[in-house]
């Protein structure tokens, strides 16, 4: 071998490796986090998950959760990501993958605001005690003077 053709081969090696270092980058960087750079939203009041498959009931997405903006459809609505993280082991069934999911299966639930007759309904189910009264009253700073404006405002 000539010293023209070591040099060809070790400028070819060269080469390859800086190509698969920069693809490598290319991909770690990419995956750093699929939430990175996308537009979020923090909740300023509870939201209402409606139960899955016709479930009657209804759960609360808590005020201050932090929702990834996903994407948004022509009929309307919008899709966002939740985080949650969880301790321990969690009861659950495989989902087996099929070709009509395209390699993921995206089943969301629905999000609604919480007006007044679905939290009279909430209360209904969750009752609340007078020390949760109390509690709720004093976290949303609310005066003494506006707990006197809702009891008038409520029928004898």
């Amino acid at each position: 071998m000539t010293m023209s053709t070591k040099k060809r081969i070790y400028l070819g090696l060269a080469v390859l490796v800086l190509v698969n270092i920069a693809v490598l980058t290319a991909v770690v960087l990419s995956n750093v986090s699929s939430a990175y750079g996308r537009h979020m939203i923090k909740t300023t009041e509870p939201l209402l998950i409606e139960g899955r498959n016709g479930d009657e009931h209804d759960y609360v997405l808590p005020l201050g959760t932090t929702l990834y903006y996903d994407k948004s459809y022509p009929e309307g609505f919008d899709r966002y990501w939740v985080y949650v993280n969880h301790k321990g082991v969690i009861a659950h069934e495989e989902v087996p993958m099929k070709p009509e999911y395209g390699g993921a299966l995206i089943d969301p639930l629905w999000l609604s605001n919480i007006d007044a007759d679905t939290l009279k309904d909430l209360f209904k189910r969750f009752p609340l005690s007078k020390e949760n009264v109390a509690a709720a009253v004093k976290a949303n700073q609310i005066t003494r003077d506006d707990l006197a404006d809702i009891l008038r405002s409520m029928p004898e």
